[in-house]
């Protein structure tokens, strides 16, 4: 068994990188291979040298023609996913997953939600197993019925949204506003830029569906975008939300500091356990969260639909309406005579 991999582990087994270059090294005579056309030609020799085709192979071939064409949030979370599956799948024909096997791997796992992340990854592989033609037997991971964890239901109060909005840094501040004004994703958040700032609102591709999208302009929007975040330095720049330098977040460095901040909004302790930094939030809540709340707090359900670019209602009420439903109380006493009554 060879070693584990301490960097470049999205390479698949047996390719390395030297110089800027990938090499394949071969299992037998331990030659380095030039792969000229990258990821390409390590396919093509994998198919060639080692029959029979395996999960790992298919992999490789899936990730190349199909994964690239993910957002990249996607593929990162797929590459990951695939990184957790590949020991227990990796050396394994298609033809060999049966269902019973992706239902022992979920209970090993310990039925988990990362676990069922996995198995849809899994899944999505042997779906393009089926597309081309590895497999002709249905794809095993449907219809195991696994449990549903179902969506998330945290709410932010107005709240808790101003006192982590006090503790971010200025641009991930102007983020957050975004994300409640406009009910946009984290994603496409950080890959607006000036060009999209149009005399009738922002117009952007969604991520997710690729779907364009127009937020018309109100004040607060207008206010934000021109009163604040345009003021920021640098002048010069093409990104609204950008580093000093005007250089774009990458999701994960993004990310990074958000986490940072919910540390401190949950409260930080010295090592004599006094609070460094006191609670200001009950309970940590994510980026993604602020869009919920942005369609939480729409008027009504065709608004928060509209804003959330959903096709179907149904996805808007059942993950992004997270407002308790409200209702009236019973009411039993008719009269100002029959409440005077009960008083006595």
């Amino acid at each position: 068994m060879g070693r584990r991999r301490k960097k470049n582990k999205h390479l698949p087994p047996r390719v390395y990188e030297r110089r800027g270059k990938l090499y394949y090294v071969h299992p037998v005579t331990q030659e380095w291979m030039p792969l000229a056309d990258g990821l390409r030609t390590w396919a093509k020799i994998v198919e060639a040298s080692e029959p029979p085709l395996t999960l790992t192979a298919l992999w490789a071939r899936y990730d190349l023609e199909a994964l690239t064409k993910k957002a990249p949030k996607t593929q990162r979370n797929r590459r990951q996913e695939w990184s957790m599956l590949e020991p227990t799948f990796g050396h394994v024909r298609p033809e060999d997953v049966e269902p019973h096997h992706v239902w022992r791997y979920w209970r090993d796992r310990g039925e988990t939600e990362g676990a069922k992340h996995e198995i849809r990854c899994l899944s999505a592989l042997m779906t393009y197993a089926r597309q081309s033609g590895a497999i002709k037997h249905p794809n095993p991971c449907f219809g195991l019925q696994l449990p549903s964890g179902g969506p998330r239901e945290r709410y932010i109060t107005d709240e808790e949204f101003a006192a982590v909005r006090v503790l971010a840094p200025t641009m991930i501040g102007y983020a957050m506003d975004l994300a409640l004004l406009t009910g946009m994703s984290q994603i496409d958040i950080l890959k607006l830029e000036r060009r999209q700032l149009l005399d009738d609102g922002i117009i952007f591709d969604r991520s997710k569906t690729g779907q364009a999208q127009l937020i018309e302009w109100n004040d607060e929007l207008h206010a934000v975008v021109y009163g604040h975040i345009l003021k920021r330095p640098p002048q010069v720049r093409r990104f609204l939300i950008c580093k000093g330098n005007g250089k774009v977040y990458s999701s994960n460095g993004f990310q990074a500091i958000w986490q940072r901040v919910m540390v401190k909004a949950a409260g930080v302790k010295n090592e004599d356990k006094t609070w460094k930094h006191a609670p200001v939030i009950a309970e940590r809540f994510t980026f993604h969260d602020l869009r919920a709340k942005s369609l939480s707090d729409a008027k009504s359900l065709e608004e928060a639909q509209k804003r959330g670019g959903h096709a179907d209602s149904k996805v808007t009420q059942r993950v992004y309406r997270r407002l308790p439903k409200r209702a009236p109380a019973l009411k039993i006493l008719d009269t100002a005579a029959d409440i005077g009554q009960a008083k006595k």
